[in-house]
């Protein structure tokens, strides 16, 4: 069993959040790249900042507007990392739907720091700067 079969078909946000994400990705570095037109990149952005600040935000009436299939192996290892570190439990790798909740949360929660760095830099080059030295930070701690 691979890391996409434990992952299973949809990973979960809701109606609204979706929203917020095609209005971030309509005046966002992501907008002129025909590599990036999902919504994925967003969603791993977001579930970064939000892991960095460990912020976590339940949301409601999820449903499945993420496939699987977007996300790149690397990218899921990365959702299962966050999981075994949230739970400090390493057997929660086997566990799919918690890990996409887990996942789903934080990168809810990065939705709202990305959506202020956006306010406060812009949606050109000097938001890719801010980016830019957030991940250096983030890195050197």
């Amino acid at each position: 069993m691979g890391i996409r079969d434990i992952f299973g078909r949809n990973i979960n946000i809701n109606h609204e959040i979706r929203d917020r994400y095609d209005n971030v990705s309509s005046g966002f570095m992501f907008k002129d790249n025909p590599d990036l037109k999902d919504n994925k990149h967003i969603f791993m952005l977001c579930l970064a900042l939000g892991y960095r600040v460990n912020n976590r935000l339940p949301f409601k009436d999820p449903v499945g507007l993420l496939n699987v299939s977007s996300f790149s192996d690397e990218d899921l290892w990365t959702i299962a990392s966050i999981a075994v570190d949230e739970t400090k439990d390493l057997k929660f790798i086997t566990n799919g739907p918690e890990m996409k909740k887990i996942a789903s949360e934080y990168a809810h929660g990065g939705l709202a720091e990305l959506e202020q760095l956006i306010a406060d830099y812009g949606s050109d080059e000097a938001l890719e700067l801010a980016l830019e030295k957030i991940a250096r930070e983030s890195l050197d701690a």
